[in-house]
């Protein structure tokens, strides 16, 4: 289901949370010596708030934050239906101030979101009002120079400058069945999908070196820990395992990871 459907119980059901981010969730709880109805979690970029609703419904102080009112308003539904009185998830203003007071968040999380952020500064501005002195995050998102582009499934077409050349590329991909079959674009002309997804990848994606976002959360206190190489898909893998392990390999390694392939980071402020 999309960000157009309203969330149900029985969609809710079969949700499975980013494993990662529960993991280090669970483990900034345990060193804290907390309880989970002790811990004030946000998901930035919450869509329809089901990692809300799911780490509301293990104890946490969960609530979730977007820019798009359609989402929110799809899963406060759910919300409301289960006996939530306030309001967990809330729009993020054009000011980028969201509606929580200083240092509220003990833990701060996103999932692939940081990559649709057009003004990176005021997002992590905000980020680093809103995070507690020894507070915590995780944070997941695309490599800048991934090889196929996660939202459009086409091969390259955000490495070439926006323009014509771009454009016409989206536009043979679509000719050749490569797109993502948004919904909302079904039964539509090519040149109206081209048009579309050319828009998109002008408007709403904005890829970034991962050092660069790095240098963003240290102006605002953090420590950043890469831990992309440790995710157990790079660590176990009978491939990619030993060159993640070898002191030799490993720094390139893990700079191709993080170059071409996913960023994920952990962050620590400090008191």
């Amino acid at each position: 289901m999309t960000k157009h459907g309203i969330l149900t119980e029985e969609e809710f059901k079969t949700y499975k949370p980013p494993a990662r981010a529960v993991a280090c969730l669970n483990e900034f709880m345990t060193a804290k010596g907390c309880h989970e109805s002790e811990i004030k979690v946000l998901d930035w970029g919450c869509g329809r708030g089901r990692f809300v609703l799911w780490l509301r419904e293990k104890g946490f102080n969960a609530f979730g934050v977007d820019i798009d009112a359609e989402p929110v308003e799809n899963g406060l539904t759910l919300f409301k239906a289960k006996g939530y009185k306030d309001t967990p998830l809330t729009l993020i203003p054009t000011s980028g101030r969201t509606v929580y007071a200083d240092e509220f968040f003990d833990f701060l999380m996103s999932d692939n979101v940081l990559e649709h952020v057009s003004n990176i500064q005021v997002a992590m501005d905000e980020i680093g009002r809103v995070t507690a002195a020894n507070g915590s995050g995780y944070h997941i998102f695309p490599a800048q120079w991934q090889i196929i582009e996660g939202h459009l499934f086409m091969p390259f077409v955000h490495w070439i400058p926006q323009g014509l050349f771009r454009k016409a590329v989206i536009s043979l991909f679509v000719k050749l069945g490569i797109e993502p079959k948004w919904k909302e674009l079904e039964g539509r002309s090519n040149n109206e999908k081209v048009d579309t997804y050319y828009k998109y990848s002008k408007d709403n994606i904005f890829y970034r070196r991962f050092s660069f976002v790095q240098q963003q959360f240290e102006k605002q206190g953090f420590k950043v820990t890469f831990q992309t190489i440790n995710n157990p898909a790079v660590s176990r893998n009978r491939l990619l395992g030993p060159f993640a392990r070898n002191r030799i390999t490993k720094p390139i390694f893990n700079w191709m990871l993080l170059t071409f392939k996913q960023v994920e980071m952990v962050i620590k402020k400090g008191s």
